[in-house]
């Protein structure tokens, strides 16, 4: 490394110490205690506010799946008429042909 990129660490460094002796931490809270009857209530509510989004979102989901489904059965059905209709134009091309 050049002298003038070992001066510029340094220098870095240096405002990098002086940033952080200015840095103020913010104060630790303690968790609260798990005996405390409201932090229950309140773990309590959120988890049951989770297991409704959770809900939600498997119903979603299943209804999600129900219309790929229906979507693909569809696409199917197309693909096996285009299918058939391709063979007897084929078929008709070849007789033509002959």
């Amino acid at each position: 490394m050049t002298s003038e990129a070992v001066e510029l660490f340094d220098l870095m460094e240096h405002h990098l110490n002086d940033w952080l002796a200015r840095a103020v931490e913010p104060p630790i809270v303690p968790p609260p205690e798990w005996t405390d009857p409201a932090a229950i209530k309140t773990f309590e509510e959120r988890l049951l506010r989770l297991q409704g989004y959770l809900d939600r979102a498997e119903r979603e989901a299943e209804q999600a799946f129900a219309m790929l489904e229906s979507e693909i059965h569809t696409t199917r059905s197309w693909l096996e008429a285009f299918g058939n209709a391709r063979k007897q134009l084929n078929e008709c091309l070849a007789t033509k042909a002959a």
